[in-house]
C-alpha cells in the first residue's frame, strides 16, 4: 500500500469543497503528477495515469496552460513530441495545496509507527467510503 497516495486521494476528496481553489480538483490531479512523480511526462502517460480519456485531459491541460500552471515543451529526442510540465505557479500551488511527505513524517513521528498505520488504514476505508 503506498500511504502518501491514499493520503493524496483523501485529500483530493477534500479539495472539491475548498473555495479558493483556482483549479478543478481534477486540473490539481494533473498538477500533482507533474510535480510528485518523476520523469517526463507526455499528454497520453498523464491520461494513462489519471484513468481519463486523451480529450478529457486535453481539456484539462487547455485550462491549465490558459491559467499559466502547465507548459507544453518540445521533447528533445523527438521533434513531434511533447511534454507537460509545471510552471512556477503550478509548483507553488501544488505546494500549497498538497500532502507531503514531510507532513506525513511529522505526523509518522508524532503517533508513532503503529498508530501511524492505523491512521492509514482508516485513509483508505474513508477513501472506500467516499469514493474517492
Amino acid at each position: 500500500m503506498n500511504e502518501n497516495m491514499e493520503m493524496v486521494r483523501f485529500c483530493r476528496g477534500f479539495l472539491r469543497g475548498v473555495s479558493d481553489l483556482p483549479i478543478r480538483p481534477s486540473e490539481f490531479a494533473v498538477l500533482e503528477i507533474l510535480c510528485a512523480v518523476p520523469g517526463a511526462h507526455t499528454p497520453a502517460s498523464l491520461a494513462e495515469k489519471l484513468g481519463v480519456s486523451k480529450p478529457m485531459l486535453s481539456a484539462h491541460l487547455s485550462s491549465l496552460i490558459r491559467r499559466g500552471m502547465v507548459l507544453r515543451v518540445p521533447s528533445p529526442e523527438d521533434g513531434r513530441s511533447t511534454y507537460v510540465v509545471p510552471t512556477k505557479m503550478g509548483k507553488e500551488l501544488f505546494k500549497k495545496y498538497s500532502v507531503n511527505s514531510e507532513k506525513m513524517n511529522v505526523l509518522k513521528s508524532a503517533l508513532g509507527q503503529k498508530n501511524f498505520d492505523r491512521f492509514v488504514q482508516l485513509v483508505v476505508r474513508a477513501n472506500q467510503i467516499l469514493g474517492n
